[in-house]
């Protein structure tokens, strides 16, 4: 996992010197969520969440699909919206001994269960769990997770937000304002930390996280 996070802070610095990779992909579709009515109560789920907060779970959904989009990988655009949406649900309040994570995923098993999508549940819980792992793989961690997590890498530190259309990012972070975001995430690292040690908040914060999302520019140069 150190190992991971180092390979990690060196894509971010490598990243930052390289110029803007161009994408051929149309992603105009992508700056919404998809209008059906599993994630329409998905966004009234995540209402509860810190303004802030919830520009992150709009933006994390946008960028998890345009990623998706931009690699070419077929994966529920739906069930997609819902994870970025919810995943950090669970944040708003940190409890000992449990990870926030399966607080988010219970919060859209209950949205699944609630318009009648059963079926998508463990889809749903897994991949919101699983979306804070460090060194996070397809193959082992499943497509929804890994790109739910790609998409909030692109928000919180910047991760592979070059590969994006600056316009796309532009107008994400327009609809969607970041405000007080980076104070509001690195205070809930710090809170998830303390209740849950040697989770992976508490290594997130070791390994430098916090820096990482003060540091961020999103969206970076042209």
């Amino acid at each position: 996992m150190t190992m991971q996070s180092l390979a990690t802070q060196r894509d971010l610095i490598a990243q930052r010197i390289r110029r803007r990779r161009p994408s051929t992909v149309d992603l105009s579709s992508v700056l919404g969520v998809p209008d059906s009515r599993l994630v329409q109560e998905a966004v009234e789920a995540a209402r509860c969440q810190p303004e802030a907060v919830l520009g992150h779970a709009y933006r994390t959904a946008v960028f998890a699909r345009a990623l998706a989009l931009v690699d070419g990988v077929d994966l529920d655009h739906e069930l997609l919206a819902v994870c970025g949406l919810l995943h950090d649900v669970g944040l708003l309040t940190a409890v000992a001994g449990e990870d926030f994570t399966l607080r988010s995923a219970a919060v859209a098993r209950e949205v699944a269960s609630r318009v009648g999508c059963g079926d998508a549940s463990d889809h749903l819980e897994d991949a919101i769990v699983v979306h804070t792992t460090v060194g996070v793989d397809v193959e082992r961690d499943g497509l929804l997770g890994c790109y739910t997590q790609f998409g909030a890498m692109v928000d919180l530190v910047g991760l592979r937000e070059r590969q994006l259309p600056h316009d796309l990012v532009v107008s994400a972070v327009a609809a969607h304002p970041r405000m007080t975001l980076t104070t509001d995430i690195v205070r809930a690292i710090r809170a998830e930390a303390r209740a849950v040690p040697k989770g992976r908040f508490d290594f997130l914060r070791r390994v430098g996280f916090g820096p990482a999302v003060r540091m961020a520019a999103v969206p970076s140069r042209p």
